[in-house]
């Protein structure tokens, strides 16, 4: 990627971001941010409390399936890596690249090896989107069965992106499944690899379909032995940011039923794969309250139950990410007797 696409990438992250935050979210709350902010304010420190006791077991949760894609992994040093990861990537364009190399940094660090490391990224990436991906179907399910009104236009939309999303789920899980279809793959990339030297005029010799075979067979054997705890992990983990959602959009009188509140999580779990700014900011408020909007929620309280619910999944994962990298860095500056796996 050349520097002068880099810049153009911060600067559209940037704009998206002010643009967002000075004028659509005003405009869809019908209101100044004074009255956002103050919504946000009378929410009972209770209810924060135990909103933030949600959002942390959550994080507990999701360490299940980091551990399952990592044997020896603890859970103390899963619950660093997701933080920090999150933390740089939600404040860095393109943020999730640095946050793969901290993690793996962390993790060389701790003693593991360079393709469990690998392994390790692929699969908690894979299980990530696979259920992003899979998340609105179950949204429209719901949303379906439990007579929500919907314009036609809307669920029309809905319907074939869920198809596509789902025909992509089955493209990696066969890709992650079978060892066939990884060599076809990897074929594929080896003439694109090829055709590629030849356009450059390059005498490098590169086989990226020998990484993807051997990749997919570490997969393979991590996945065999560790499925029901990377599944029940990932979904047990959204499944409470879902309720976490719930809950902020509760306490600042959003009005709006479950399904509309599960419809807008799914929506919430596509935005986030955008990638355009850290951690979708920006484009996550703005699409998430506008859909939410949609399904009839209360103009105010729909803003400010986002913005919490983003203050927590967001905004609170850089200090507390932060105090995690600041941690490691510091025990790297101590004299260690070796690596130690765990």
């Amino acid at each position: 990627m050349t520097r002068r696409w880099r810049l153009f990438r911060a600067i559209t992250a940037i704009l998206v971001v002010v643009a967002t935050f000075w004028f659509v979210l005003p405009l869809a709350a019908g209101a100044p941010w004074s009255h956002v902010a103050a919504a946000v304010r009378a929410v009972p420190f209770i209810d924060l409390a135990m909103l933030c006791v949600l959002w942390f077991a959550g994080l507990g949760l999701h360490t299940v399936t980091l551990t399952a894609a990592l044997p020896q992994l603890t859970h103390r040093r899963a619950m660093t890596l997701s933080l920090t990861g999150s933390a740089i990537a939600n404040v860095l364009p393109l943020g999730g690249a640095a946050g793969v190399a901290m993690n793996y940094k962390m993790a060389r660090s701790w003693g593991f090896s360079g393709p469990a490391i690998a392994t390790y990224t692929v699969i908690t990436n894979v299980w990530d989107v696979l259920v992003k991906l899979c998340v609105p179907a179950v949204a429209l399910s719901w949303v379906l069965v439990s007579g929500t009104t919907v314009s036609r236009s809307f669920l029309a939309a809905t319907v074939g992106a869920t198809a596509l999303l789902l025909v992509l789920s089955v493209g990696i899980c066969a890709v992650l499944g079978s060892p066939r279809v990884a060599r076809g793959v990897g074929a594929g990339l080896d003439r694109v690899a090829h055709g590629a030297r030849r356009v450059v005029g390059s005498s490098h010799v590169w086989h990226p379909g020998l990484s993807v075979v051997r990749l997919q067979a570490d997969c393979a054997w991590v996945i065999g032995r560790g499925w029901p705890r990377l599944t029940t992990g990932v979904v047990a983990y959204n499944a409470s940011l879902c309720l976490l959602l719930w809950g902020c959009l509760h306490v600042t009188g959003a009005a709006l039923a479950v399904p509309a509140v599960v419809a807008g999580f799914a929506f919430e779990r596509l935005l986030t794969l955008a990638g355009l700014t850290p951690g979708g900011a920006g484009l996550v408020e703005a699409g998430l309250s506008g859909l939410l909007l949609l399904l009839g929620g209360a103009p105010l309280g729909v803003v400010a139950g986002v913005l919490l619910y983003r203050l927590f999944t967001f905004g609170l994962e850089i200090p507390v990410g932060g105090l995690g990298l600041a941690g490691w860095l510091w025990s790297q500056r101590r004299p260690s007797g070796g690596a130690a796996v765990g």
